[in-house]
């Protein structure tokens, strides 16, 4: 999937999600914007171009409070730079409000559980808006993988499906 395409079924998604929120009334109301400037000309496709990845099917139990459960690759590639690249990966996307770390990502920031992200490594978690520095080559390819699994800020809980929409960007200066 073109980072073009990511931007936009991301916009189409929030579009979606905020007109269902505003058929509630009130007073006031509190939207994220979001947006990304760059100079890289390289493609970027997450997932091989799939727009879902599933990390699996867990029961309430397996969950321990702010931890990764689960471990699924999710790559991230550049083709078609023009020349050489140095550059950052940015994760963009709601996280929930129970985890103070901003690093559980889900599709309404009251929410739970969700996914965490983490880095190469398998190990070190991505915060919201963290820059992972990457260099891409020029008429070559680039991949970086991260690894996905789910997330709770409590332990055990409630059962349901879960989905959380993500951006992830390459910028370059």
């Amino acid at each position: 999937m073109t980072f073009k395409k990511i931007v936009l079924t991301t916009t189409l998604f929030a579009s979606t999600a905020g007109m269902s929120l505003s058929a509630s009334a009130s007073p006031s109301a509190e939207v994220t914007l979001q947006g990304v400037i760059t100079s890289t000309t390289c493609d970027v496709t997450i997932n091989g171009g799939k727009s879902i990845l599933n990390v699996g099917v867990f029961k309430p139990a397996d969950f321990v409070a702010n931890k990764m459960l689960g471990a699924v690759k999710m790559p991230v590639t550049l083709t078609n730079c023009k020349a050489d690249e140095t550059g950052d990966l940015i994760i963009q996307g709601l996280t929930s409000v129970a985890n103070n770390d901003q690093n559980i990502f889900v599709s309404n920031d009251a929410e739970k559980v969700g996914f965490m992200i983490a880095q190469d490594d398998g190990k070190t978690i991505v915060k919201n808006g963290q820059r992972i520095g990457l260099d891409a080559k020029e008429d070559g390819v680039t991949e970086y993988v991260f690894t996905v699994g789910m997330a709770s800020a409590a332990a055990n809980p409630e059962p349901n499906a879960y989905s959380a929409p993500i951006l992830i960007s390459y910028i370059v200066n």
